[in-house]
C-alpha cells in the first residue's frame, strides 16, 4: 500500500495535469479567528463565507472560539459573532465545526521538562474545554456539525509512554463531553514532526485510537516540507486505513518562506502556486480521507495579494 501511494504521489508530481480536470470535492476549510475579527460586520463575514462556498466548500472549521493566554492576549469571540458564522453558513448550506477556546501556552507546556506543569496545564485546559462545550447552545443550531480541539498532535513530544498516557486521558475526557453534547467525536489535527525521536506518528495514533474516540485530521505538511512529506505520513495513513478509522486530509494552501530564525518562533509565508495545489488535489482523490479540508481558503486564496489573486483565478477556472 505504501509503495503504491508513493508511486501515485511521484506520478502526480511529475505529469502535467489537464486544465479541464475538476478539483476534488472540498469538504471544508479552516477559519482562524483573531482579535481583529471581533470588529467584522455580518456583511464582511457574508462576503468571505460566500467566496469560500463558491470554491466548493461545504463546511468550515472555526479553529477556536477564543484565545486563553497572557493577560494582554486573552479574548473570547462574543456570542453574536459565533451566531453570525452559524447563521451565514446555514444560509449557504454549509456546516460549522467549532473549536473550543485555545490555550496558547500549549507549546510551552508540552516542552517543559517537568511533568507537574504539564499535568496542571492538561487539567486546566481539559476542564475549560469541557465547561465551554457543556454550556454552549451552539449544538442546537442547524449549521453545527461538531467540536474541534485546537491542539496539534505530533510524535516528538509524546514518545514517552507515560506522557502518551497523560495525553490519552486528557483527550478522553474532552471526547466524552464532545460526544455527549454533539453526538459526534471531536476532530483534532495531527502532523509529522521532523525532529528526531524514537516515537512514531502511527504508533502514537494507534495507542490513542485504542483508548479514545477521535476524528484525526492529517495535515499534509506540504506548506512547509513540500510534496515529499506524504512519504513521512504514509505509515499513519496506512494504519488508519487498515483499522477502518475515519480521518480527514488537510491540504496547506501556503508556502513557507525562509525566516531569520529556524526555531518555529517566526512564520512567513505566501500563497501556494496553483500547480502544487493541483498535485495535492490529485493525491487527495485516492487518499481514502472522509473529507478534504483546506488550510485555508481565507486568507491564502482570498487575500488581496498577487499570489492569492492568481491562485483564486486559476482555482475558479478549474471549477468552470
Amino acid at each position: 500500500m505504501r509503495r503504491r501511494l508513493l508511486q501515485a504521489a511521484a506520478l502526480a508530481a511529475c505529469l502535467p495535469l489537464a486544465a479541464c480536470t475538476p478539483p476534488p470535492e472540498l469538504g471544508g476549510s479552516f477559519v482562524q479567528l483573531w482579535r481583529s475579527h471581533l470588529e467584522w460586520t455580518p456583511q464582511q463575514w457574508r462576503e468571505r463565507l460566500t467566496a469560500t462556498h463558491a470554491l466548493g466548500c461545504k463546511e468550515i472549521f472555526v479553529q477556536w472560539a477564543g484565545i486563553d493566554g497572557e493577560p494582554d492576549n486573552t479574548w473570547m469571540a462574543p456570542d453574536p459573532l459565533i451566531r453570525t458564522l452559524l447563521d451565514e453558513s446555514a444560509a449557504l448550506g454549509m456546516g460549522v465545526h467549532l473549536g473550543v477556546p485555545y490555550d496558547e501556552r500549549w507549546w510551552t507546556a508540552i516542552g517543559a521538562p517537568d511533568d507537574a506543569s504539564l499535568a496542571t496545564f492538561l487539567q486546566r485546559t481539559g476542564n475549560n474545554a469541557a465547561r465551554y462545550m457543556q454550556q454552549a447552545a451552539w449544538p442546537k443550531h442547524a449549521a453545527f456539525r461538531g467540536w474541534y480541539l485546537p491542539y496539534e498532535l505530533e510524535q516528538y513530544d509524546w514518545a514517552i509512554p507515560a506522557r502518551l498516557d497523560k495525553l490519552a486521558t486528557w483527550l478522553g475526557g474532552m471526547s466524552d463531553v464532545a460526544k455527549a453534547t454533539s453526538g459526534q467525536p471531536p476532530a483534532i489535527s495531527t502532523y509529522f514532526s521532523r525532529l528526531p525521536t524514537a516515537g512514531t506518528l502511527a504508533g502514537m495514533w494507534s495507542t490513542l485510537l485504542d483508548r479514545v474516540t477521535l476524528h484525526p485530521m492529517i495535515q499534509d505538511g506540504v506548506g512547509v516540507a513540500g510534496m515529499s512529506n506524504y512519504t513521512a505520513l504514509a505509515p499513519l495513513h496506512d494504519m488508519l486505513l487498515a483499522r477502518g478509522a475515519p480521518f480527514d486530509l488537510v491540504i496547506e494552501l501556503f508556502e513557507e518562506l525562509p525566516s531569520e530564525k529556524d526555531d518555529g518562533t517566526t512564520f512567513n509565508a505566501k500563497a501556494a502556486d496553483f500547480s502544487r495545489v493541483k498535485r495535492q488535489w490529485e493525491i487527495a482523490r485516492h487518499y481514502g480521507a472522509t473529507r478534504l479540508v483546506a488550510f485555508a481558503i481565507d486568507p491564502w486564496v482570498l487575500d488581496d495579494t498577487p499570489g492569492s489573486k492568481a491562485l483564486l483565478r486559476e482555482w475558479q477556472a478549474a471549477l468552470s
